[in-house]
């Protein structure tokens, strides 16, 4: 087997892995859950789990970090498109509607993880993975509030760093727990932000 082979079956398993741990996590809980549950779930031993994640906690980690790196690339394709910046944080409402519908379990493994991370000392380079992703959201947002104000799309009496906030706020996963069981008034809440926030204008955007 080549190496660039293995590499892709390593990154195969872990993701089966992770896949498994995702429903673990969300059916029993994180305190709940087990390496052996995961391994069971994933069609592995307790032993071959071992061989790709050190603990439940770096597999807990890997999943919120990669849900970051998605969303960061999302918010990069989007501010990178020729449109107004209201226009571009209107679709980045959308994106995160669409992604929040179809992964309502995430909040659930996102509270473990803030939950648990000062006491998982054994894997700080996670925590400052984190840390950065959350970092660039944030950034990527204010960059797309100024260029509104500055094409004239977003009202120019706006505070840029408090309207990024409301739209990327990890500390209350994203605005509010219960928004990932109400869809609707997620959409409905951002709606009226945006709606807040545009200059009216002779022909809408």
């Amino acid at each position: 087997m080549t190496e660039a082979r293995k590499q892709q079956e390593i990154a195969y398993r872990k993701n089966l892995i992770l896949d498994a741990a995702r429903i673990i996590f969300f059916d029993k809980g994180f305190e709940n859950s087990t390496m052996e549950d995961i391994a069971h779930k994933a069609g592995y031993s307790k032993g071959s789990l071992y061989s790709y994640f050190d603990s439940k906690n770096e597999i807990c980690f890997t999943i919120v970090n990669d849900y970051f790196s998605k969303i960061v690339k999302l918010i990069q394709k989007i501010s990178s498109q020729d449109i107004s910046g209201l226009q571009k944080l209107t679709g980045i409402k959308d994106a995160f509607v669409n992604e929040y519908s179809q992964n309502s379990q995430f909040c659930n493994i996102y509270e473990t993880f803030k939950y648990h991370q000062g006491q998982c000392v054994e894997i700080q380079g996670e925590k400052k993975v984190n840390e950065s992703y959350s970092g660039r959201i944030r950034e990527l947002i204010v960059g797309i509030v100024q260029s509104g104000i500055n094409d004239g799309s977003i009202k120019n009496t706006v505070d840029v760093a408090k309207l990024s906030m409301a739209f990327w706020n990890e500390k209350n996963c994203f605005l509010a727990e219960t928004m990932f069981t109400e869809i609707n008034a997620y959409d409905y809440l951002f709606d009226l932000i945006i709606d807040s926030i545009k200059v009216e204008r002779a022909h809408s955007e």
